[in-house]
């Protein structure tokens, strides 16, 4: 399971980061710990669990969208690998697929070499209350 770190919640944000004044949304961001278990064919990545203290949405709440992007140090080269979270059926058992040039990668592949290396960050939309 990748671990999740959040750096900072950011409320008031809609969609595409416009101003909410109607509070729908809560924003989380923060950093990802690759697990080094990408999981076989069936699961197409490794899960990512929102189960975080404070986290406004209960554990039904599967994220509006969310944002899986690298974050390289200045002065080093960004990996050709792009990170897709696939929403489960609650914020616990979503997973991120890695893709190297459009390929998805492989449960042998995904964590050797660009995938692994990188720096990812996340940034999550919750819906605010019902």
């Amino acid at each position: 399971m990748i671990a999740v770190t959040v750096d900072g919640v950011t409320a008031n944000l809609g969609l595409l980061g416009v101003p909410d004044v109607l509070e729908r949304e809560q924003l989380y961001q923060g950093n990802l710990t690759l697990s080094g278990n990408y999981g076989g064919a069936s699961t197409h990545g490794d899960t990512m669990s929102f189960a975080l203290p404070g986290l406004l949405a209960g554990p039904a709440t599967v994220p509006l969208r969310v944002e899986i992007y690298q974050q390289p140090p200045s002065g080093t080269a960004p990996g050709n690998c792009s990170g897709v979270y696939c929403p489960g059926t609650t914020r616990d058992n979503g997973v991120v697929s890695f893709a190297n040039a459009g390929t998805e990668l492989t449960e042998g592949s995904a964590y050797t070499g660009a995938a692994a290396a990188a720096v990812w960050k996340f940034r999550a939309y919750f819906p605010r209350g019902n």
